[in-house]
């Protein structure tokens, strides 16, 4: 299917090269964009651009008919709020740029990927589209902003808008959290925190990657936002499905919910800056993070193709392979 040229921002990033890769299997006239001098991906028209300086976008933008904005600053895990301002230079006011130079190009479709991190660090029930935004921390907060920015910009030049608001991705090559679980179950650093029985939403990086190109492939006049999701798995799924795949077992120490927040509660107050989150982390660790995405499977005809049983394989297969210097 070839139905103009698609432009890609953050196109050698972790979600970026995903993208690039399924638009060219389905066919697509595409190109990329993204800070770096060399293209992740050889072969596809690059143009290096910084998002943060609207000069360089323009010339990036050029004769597109659709842009998907994967580029974004996540998974810095030290010292968060003193990257506020990054953020929101990078989050908010770089995605404002790329739609106004899209907008001024002439660009039809702008397609944001967004996070579902606006609607707070955790859910109560399953959350659809219709929750309240309330965005906890700088990476939140520079998200939802990018996504009113944007909406409107649309708004006033009549560019169609698509917000995607993505769970959690993993897959090969994931720089975020669970790497992280499976690099702590690999060195035999987990201790098990609460039951494990609290629901998690997670998505393969291909099926967000192919969530992208569908819609893509629909363009629809307007403004509309959706949450994108694999069915919700539970905290202990994940947990055994990394230990499986890495021919271990997590520790059998169970430390109670309950106390494990009281403990934490007090040891955030101590002045000691590498407690300060701890508590805040365990509540995130032991708390329901589910979201609703049948508005987006129905109107797309869309389900995921990779279960969080397969997608855990792939990726401890790749973390393997990294550790052993393949």
């Amino acid at each position: 299917m070839n139905t103009g040229s698609i432009l890609v921002t953050g196109a050698n990033g972790f979600l970026g090269k995903n993208i690039l890769t399924h638009l060219i299997d389905a066919g697509f006239t595409i190109c990329a964009t993204d800070v770096g001098d060399i293209p992740a991906i050889q072969g596809v028209p690059y143009q290096k651009a910084d998002i943060t300086r609207l000069d360089e976008l323009k010339e990036a933008v050029g004769r597109v008919i659709t842009v998907i904005h994967a580029a974004g600053l996540a998974h810095i895990f030290n010292d968060v709020h003193k990257n506020y301002e990054q953020f929101r230079e990078i989050n908010e006011i770089g995605t404002a740029n790329v739609a106004l130079a899209a907008a001024e190009k002439g660009v039809r479709h702008f397609i944001l990927v967004s996070s579902v991190s606006v609607y707070g660090p955790f859910t109560h029930g399953l959350y659809a589209e219709d929750a309240p935004c309330q965005p906890v921390g700088p990476y939140a907060i520079s998200k939802y902003n990018a996504e009113l920015r944007v909406a409107e910009i649309a708004e006033k030049t009549g560019m169609a808008l698509t917000i995607l608001r993505l769970v959690t991705l993993y897959g090969e090559g994931d720089p975020g959290n669970v790497r992280r679980l499976i690099r702590s179950l690999d060195q035999g650093r987990f201790v098990w925190i609460g039951d494990g029985s609290n629901r998690k939403s997670l998505l393969y990086k291909g099926d967000a990657a192919r969530a992208c190109v569908t819609v893509a492939s629909k363009p629809v006049a307007g403004t509309h936002i959706y949450n994108v999701s694999a069915p919700p798995c539970t905290m202990r799924e994940i947990v055994e499905g990394i230990a499986g795949a890495l021919g271990k077992q997590p520790l059998p120490l169970q430390i109670p919910g309950s106390l494990s927040l009281a403990l934490t509660r007090n040891l955030s107050r101590l002045p000691i800056q590498k407690l300060a989150g701890i508590h805040q982390t365990v509540q995130k660790w032991m708390a329901e993070d589910v979201y609703d995405s049948h508005l987006f499977n129905r109107t797309f005809d869309f389900s995921v193709q990779i279960s969080i049983k397969e997608g855990i394989r792939k990726e401890v297969d790749w973390y393997l392979g990294l550790r052993k210097g393949k």
